[in-house]
């Protein structure tokens, strides 16, 4: 085990103690930590565990989602149902932008046709008279 993951476990535990000099350090050696897989003398501190949790929970994320939930069903849910409605409004946007593309060209081509006529017209006006 490394010192870090060493001072995860002393981080949450009851005999912690926090030494100016040192930083944290176990109570009973006034050490820093020196044990391999297990403290045989740690206790846990639920309360400070939980608050460590909760402030890790809080910390993922972005700026956009930082103050919201730390349930991470709730997030994955919320996140769910955005990327679900984002994605039907960019293919309704899709689709009504191609609808009025496809009816700006219909005018335009039915334009140029009725100008056709309309020449075609004057052209046997212009015979007749």
């Amino acid at each position: 085990m490394t010192l870090k993951e060493r001072l995860e476990f002393c981080s949450i535990c009851e005999k912690r103690q926090v030494d100016l000099k040192t930083g944290l350090v176990c109570s009973l050696t006034n050490e820093k930590p020196t044990f391999e897989n297990k403290c045989e003398y740690f206790t846990k501190d639920a309360e400070e565990a939980e608050r460590k949790l909760t402030q890790k929970l809080k910390a993922t994320g972005n700026a956009k989602t930082e103050n919201g939930s730390i349930n991470p069903k709730q997030n994955k849910l919320w996140g769910l149902l955005v990327l679900i409605l984002g994605l039907v409004v960019v293919l309704f946007s899709l689709l009504i932008g191609g609808l009025m593309i496809f009816t700006g060209i219909s005018f335009i081509v039915k334009g140029y046709h009725q100008d056709k006529v309309l020449r075609e017209n004057k052209q046997l006006e212009e015979k007749i008279s």
